[in-house]
C-alpha cells in the first residue's frame, strides 16, 4: 500500500499552514493546527484500514492456446464490474519482450456485468513464454491510498514459429507449380501409382489404355495414375552458431525453421511423410516421419522451442546420426549457411547420405551480400567490400559445383525466398519421379 496523490497534497497543505503560525505565535492556532493534523491522520488511517480489508477484483486473463513469434495476439482481461472500484490501475505481468502493450492503464467499471480490456502482445522469441499474476492498484474510498492486489493467473503459453503462412495460396502444394514458370516433365510410367479406371479422353496415350477393360465394356477405357504417396521428406536443421545471425526481425535459424515447416506442410498435403532432425544444437532432436495433415502439429510441438547454439556445425556427425535413424530412401533437405571451410566435412556427409537418400542442400544467402553484388561503388572502402563479397560468392559457387558433382542437389536463396524455393523443388522432384 502506498499514499495517493491526494493524501500527499493534504499533508503538504497541513505542513504549509505551519509557516504563518511561526509569525503569529498564537497558542490557540498552534493547538488548532495540531488538531487538524490529528484529524487528517485518523481519517487517513481509517481510509487505509478499509482498503486493506477490500478483496481483490474477480478477474481472469484469456489467452490464445498458442502464439506465433513476431505476430500480435489479443490478450483479454475480464473483471466483474461490481468488484472493480473506479480508477483502478491494471498492470498485467506479461513477458517483458513487448514494450508496446499499452499497460499499465486505468480501468473503470462498465455498466455490464463484466468489464473487459483487450491489449496486443507480440512475442519476439519462440519457446515457452510465461505470464504472471494480474496486478491491480485499487484506490481507497477517499482516494488517499492505493493498494496492490494480485489475482492468481500465472500460466505458460507456447510461442510457435510464424505458421500464418501455412495456408497461403502462394505456397499451396497443389498450385505452386502452375505459376512457377517451369514446365514439369511427365513421368515415364515407372513409379506411378494406379488410381482408377475411366473413360478414354482425347490425348490419352496408347499405353494408358486398359485393353481387358476395353474388351469387357466395348468402349475405350484408360488407366488414371497419381503421384506416388507415402514417400519421405527428412529435414536436417543446422542448429550451430552460423544461423544465429539476425536477418531482419528474426534470426537465420528462425527463417530456416519456417522454411522447413512450410516444406513439411506441403509434403503432408501430398500424403507424404515428413520428419526432422536438429544437429549441432544444445539439444539434438530427432522427430520420426509422420503422415497426415495433423502431423504438422507434431512437428510444431517438437521444434517450436529450438534455438541455435554456440557449437560449430558438424555435418559428418549429423549424417551418421541420420543414417542410424532412417535408411529408407527419402529426400533429405539440409538447411544451413555454407562456408568455405565446410568443404571436406560437407563432402563426406553428402557421400554418406547419397548411398541411401536423395540429398538437397539449401544454402541460405544473406540479403546484405546479395545487395552488395548490385551496389554502386563510390569510394575505396566500398570497392573493397564489393570485391570481398565477389570473392566469397565465387568460393561459394565452387563449393556448390563440387556438391553437385558429388550427387547432391543445391539451391541458394535468401531467407525470404527459401520457403517457396524449397517447396517448388520438392514438387518438381516428386512429379519428375526422382523421389
Amino acid at each position: 500500500m502506498k499514499p495517493a496523490r491526494r493524501l500527499l497534497q493534504l499533508v503538504a497543505l497541513w505542513a504549509g499552514l505551519a509557516i504563518p503560525l511561526i509569525w503569529l505565535d498564537s497558542t490557540g492556532l498552534v493547538a488548532l493546527w495540531w488538531a487538524l493534523g490529528g484529524l487528517i491522520t485518523v481519517i487517513a488511517l481509517l481510509d487505509g484500514w478499509q482498503l486493506t480489508r477490500q478483496p481483490a477484483p474477480q478477474a481472469q486473463r484469456i489467452l490464445p492456446s498458442a502464439l506465433s513469434v513476431q505476430q500480435p495476439h489479443p490478450v483479454r482481461i475480464r473483471v466483474r464490474s461490481n468488484s472493480l472500484p473506479a480508477g483502478t490501475l491494471l498492470a498485467d505481468r506479461h513477458p517483458g519482450d513487448d514494450p508496446d502493450t499499452g499497460l499499465p492503464c486505468l480501468l473503470n467499471p462498465a455498466e455490464d456485468e463484466l468489464t473487459e480490456l483487450t491489449y496486443p502482445y507480440r512475442p519476439s522469441r519462440r519457446g515457452p513464454t510465461e505470464f504472471g499474476d494480474l496486478e491491480f492498484w485499487l484506490p481507497s474510498r477517499l482516494s488517499l491510498w492505493s493498494a496492490r492486489k494480485s489475482v492468481a493467473a500465472a500460466c505458460s503459453v507456447p510461442v510457435y514459429p510464424d505458421f500464418s503462412r501455412l495456408h497461403a495460396t502462394s505456397l499451396d502444394a497443389s498450385h505452386t507449380y502452375l505459376f512457377s514458370g517451369t514446365r514439369l516433365q511427365p513421368r515415364r510410367g515407372e513409379g506411378m501409382e494406379f488410381h482408377q479406371l475411366r473413360e478414354y479422353h482425347a490425348g490419352d496415350s496408347l499405353r494408358q489404355i486398359d485393353w481387358k477393360a476395353t474388351a469387357r465394356r466395348r468402349t475405350l477405357i484408360s488407366r488414371e495414375y497419381q503421384d506416388e504417396q507415402n514417400q519421405q521428406i527428412l529435414l536436417m536443421l543446422d542448429g550451430g552458431r552460423r544461423l544465429a545471425m539476425p536477418v531482419g526481425e528474426l534470426t537465420g535459424f528462425d527463417h530456416a525453421l519456417n522454411a522447413a515447416l512450410l516444406l513439411a506442410w506441403s509434403a503432408l498435403k501430398q500424403k507424404d511423410k515428413a520428419g526432422a532432425m536438429l544437429f549441432s544444437g544444445d539439444q539434438p532432436r530427432w522427430l520420426p516421419p509422420v503422415q497426415g495433415q495433423h502431423g504438422i502439429n507434431h512437428l510444431l510441438n517438437g521444434l517450436y522451442d529450438l534455438h541455435p547454439s554456440e557449437h560449430a556445425s558438424d555435418f559428418n556427425l549429423a549424417a551418421r546420426q541420420l543414417l542410424k535413424q532412417s535408411r529408407r530412401r527419402a529426400l533429405v533437405v539440409l538447411i544451413t549457411r555454407l562456408q568455405q571451410e565446410d568443404r571436406d566435412d560437407l563432402m563426406s556427409a553428402v557421400t554418406l547420405l547419397r548411398k541411401h537418400h536423395l540429398v538437397l542442400v539449401a544454402d541460405m544467402l544473406l540479403p546484405e551480400q546479395e545487395n552488395l553484388a548490385r551496389a554502386d561503388v563510390h569510394d575505396f572502402d566500398g570497392a573493397l567490400q564489393v570485391c570481398a563479397a565477389a570473392q566469397e560468392q565465387q568460393e561459394r559457387q565452387q563449393l556448390h559445383t563440387r556438391l553437385r558433382h558429388a550427387g547432391a542437389l543445391v539451391t541458394a536463396t535468401t531467407p525470404q525466398n527459401m520457403p517457396a524455393q524449397l517447396n517448388h523443388l520438392y514438387l518438381m522432384l516428386k512429379r519428375s519421379g526422382r523421389l
